[in-house]
């Protein structure tokens, strides 16, 4: 196997590590920010991320950055403003340039510390999600007594958020306080500030 062969299979594993272990792009999935296909428009979204790092060889933080905003902006509608896209960008080409040095370990010793997430990102796993049409905003407490609104969640990783196997929009959003619908169509993501 050739140096450009082994530097693209592996840059393109840390891709789809960085992209699995992505919280803001599962939940736009999640709540239909992408429509039925969500998760197909996910996976051309990395695909494409992985394409643009490998296709060119100066890329700057900044230019990676607006690729990946103005994609979840057009696919997603959604916003991202808790930094992760700026976090992606930077270890992306942080670990090109590891890859491209063949400083595979030292990567992988690093990826080893994010956290052990399902892979979703394949088109043979389904991702259920709740579609937002016809979706009212007002109705942001639930009390749980009715069905509507409801989204499946099929992850059997030994977690906390999988205590159950059907989780309400309310409670998701109750249990993440910075979650913010500013209009209907856009999502806004932000970090936890404890």
């Amino acid at each position: 196997m050739s140096q450009v062969d082994e530097f693209q299979r592996n840059f393109r594993l840390i891709v789809e590590k960085i992209f699995n272990s992505w919280q803001n792009l599962r939940l736009a999935v999640e709540h239909g920010m992408g429509g039925r296909n969500g998760q197909q428009v996910a996976i051309q979204i990395m695909d494409y991320t992985y394409q643009y790092c490998v296709g060119n060889e100066n890329i700057t933080q900044g230019e990676l950055q607006a690729v990946i905003e103005e994609l979840m902006d057009q696919e997603f509608n959604t916003l991202c403003d808790d930094n992760s896209i700026q976090e992606i960008s930077r270890n992306l080409l942080r670990y090109k340039q590891m890859c491209l040095q063949n400083q595979y370990q030292s990567v992988e010793n690093e990826l080893k510390k994010l956290p052990n997430c399902k892979e979703w990102l394949r088109n043979d796993v389904k991702i259920a999600y709740t579609p937002i049409a016809g979706e009212d905003s007002s109705t942001d407490e639930d009390d749980g007594s009715s069905d509507e609104g409801e989204m499946d969640i099929d992850d059997s990783d030994d977690n906390e958020a999988a205590t159950s196997s059907r989780v309400t929009r309310s409670q998701t959003r109750k249990q993440q306080d910075d979650f913010v619908e500013p209009e209907l169509g856009w999502t806004t993501v932000r970090s936890k500030r404890k």
